[in-house]
């Protein structure tokens, strides 16, 4: 298997953040913000976004939180799902009483998050497990859930790319990509579908052909059709694949360029159509898709080069909505300017603002639209190792980062007068710090171990954390210098 954006053939994933040991990184997030503190990264109001207004509010400071966050809304109040530095996947729920971020380490193994909530308020998330399991965990008011989805025998492993959504009868409805057979070998590399049914799991092939599956997406529409954009890996082309009841057909929907990375779905309310935002791995291009036409088989489309997303890496992410008007709206990182963007357009024209521009921001976005149509964006800090939030369009009189409407002081941005704006406070944790885990089989200082210190961000070039270089300098060098090599590359090298 060639080198791929999240994993290559004797290191297993690289966004599942590994350690060398639990102590080592908690020893990193103390010097981490103890440097963050020296430097005023932690104090200050957050700086300023070009185009609209944005609040850019800390969730979670004190892991090394943020890889594969997932956002959703529960009455307007965001929750996230996401992996910490320990591999571990972790909740955040913005409290409506206090309006404050509670933490939650739910379980060991946590990466390639997916988060949806149903219309009950029931949150529902599928995540990669410690061992290569597909998990399920399912948080009803505080009432939790954890379920095995779909595993593979021997060193056999489901996973990495996985979407979720939640039918009208609130069942929730997975695409995943199954990538290892028994033996080890990633010779699986098939599209996989599975839906709740009772206290299992139905498991089906969406698309049985080697080679497809990867980065994909999952859409239902009213009547519970599903939608799952994947990518080709042999072809290297996105496809689509759509059914009912498991039953799926499949079409090319682009074939120009590489296309398909990363790529994000949403169905039109009006049409029941199809949207796809994606990447175009020949010429680093944020596209639109459109369907036209659909038929089971073949289809109509339109598309539109968005904007340029510099060399693609693990957290070259993007996030599709759609607002009431069926107007597309979408998030990504910018590697080439290493920060958070937002695409939306109206009356056929594109507009793209920057959100976050202060370091290395923007990795592992996700986007959901409120209410009013204002965008919420979750994404990863990688220069403070952090989980933060844009609110688009929200008021923010003091300036600290919070919107007032979910501040619980909104004219002092130093409620506390601890000396650091609110906003950047970060959530209370609310239960104990789990045991440290690697990945099964991976030497402490074999292939990947380095690199899951420096955060597990993507692979983008600029310089590792300051207190990896105290720590490991030499080391510290080398990977530098091979990140940045590698973001010089005219060409990633692409599964």
């Amino acid at each position: 298997m060639s080198a791929d954006f999240g994993f290559s053939r004797d290191c297993g994933v690289s966004t599942v953040p590994k350690t060398l040991a639990g102590g080592l990184a908690i020893m990193r997030g103390r010097v981490i913000a103890l440097l963050a503190l020296s430097l005023g990264l932690l104090a200050g109001a957050p700086g300023p976004a070009s185009g609209e207004t944005w609040a850019l509010q800390f969730v979670d400071v004190g892991s090394a939180s943020g890889i594969s966050s997932s956002l959703g809304l529960i009455q307007g109040y965001p929750v996230i799902a996401y992996s910490d530095a320990l591999g571990n996947l972790k909740y955040a729920a913005l409290n409506p009483q206090t309006l404050t971020w509670n933490l939650l380490r739910v379980d060991a193994g946590g990466g390639y998050t997916s988060l949806a909530v149903d219309a009950a308020g029931i949150v529902h998330v599928a995540y990669l497990g410690a061992t290569g399991q597909l998990k399920y965990w399912k948080n009803n008011q505080g009432q939790g859930l954890i379920q095995v989805i779909d595993s593979e025998t021997g060193l056999g492993g489901m996973g990495f790319f996985n979407s979720i959504q939640v039918d009208g009868s609130g069942v929730p409805r997975v695409s995943y990509y199954y990538w290892k057979a028994p033996d080890g070998l990633p010779t699986a590399d098939r599209l996989k579908f599975a839906f709740a049914s009772g206290s299992s799991w139905a498991r089906t092939f969406a698309d049985p052909t080697f080679g497809r599956g990867r980065y994909n997406s999952l859409g239902l529409d009213a009547l519970g059709t599903l939608y799952i954009a994947y990518f080709d890996g042999t072809a290297r082309r996105l496809r689509l694949a759509n059914g009912a009841g498991g039953i799926f057909a499949t079409q090319v929907v682009d074939s120009v360029g590489e296309p398909g990375y990363f790529n994000s779905i949403a169905i039109d309310r009006t049409t029941s159509l199809p949207r796809i935002s994606y990447i175009a791995g020949t010429s680093f291009q944020l596209r639109y898709a459109s369907a036209l036409t659909l038929t089971p088989t073949t289809s109509t489309w339109s598309f539109q080069d968005v904007a340029g997303v510099g060399p693609i890496g693990d957290g070259s992410v993007t996030s599709l909505a759609l607002d009431s008007a069926g107007n597309p709206h979408i998030s990504y990182y910018d590697a080439a300017t290493t920060s958070l963007k937002y695409a939306s357009r109206a009356g056929g024209v594109w507009t793209v603002q920057t959100v976050d521009s202060a370091g290395d921001v923007g990795a592992y976005s996700s986007l959901k639209l409120d209410s009013s149509d204002r965008p919420i964006i979750s994404y990863y800090d990688a220069t403070t190792s952090a989980l933060k939030i844009a609110y688009g369009n929200y008021l923010d009189q003091d300036g600290d980062g919070i919107p007032d409407v979910l501040d619980s002081c909104p004219s002092n941005p130093d409620c506390n007068s601890n000396g650091i704006v609110d906003g950047r406070e970060g959530g209370v944790t609310q239960n104990s710090q789990p045991v440290a885990r690697r990945l099964p089989g991976e030497s402490i200082f074999g292939c990947g171990s380095l690199a899951a210190m420096y955060g597990s961000g993507p692979p983008r070039g600029g310089p590792p954390p300051l207190d990896l270089l105290f720590l490991l300098a030499p080391a510290a060098y080398l990977l530098r210098w091979r990140f940045a090599s590698r973001a010089r590359r005219a060409r990633p090298s692409l599964p």
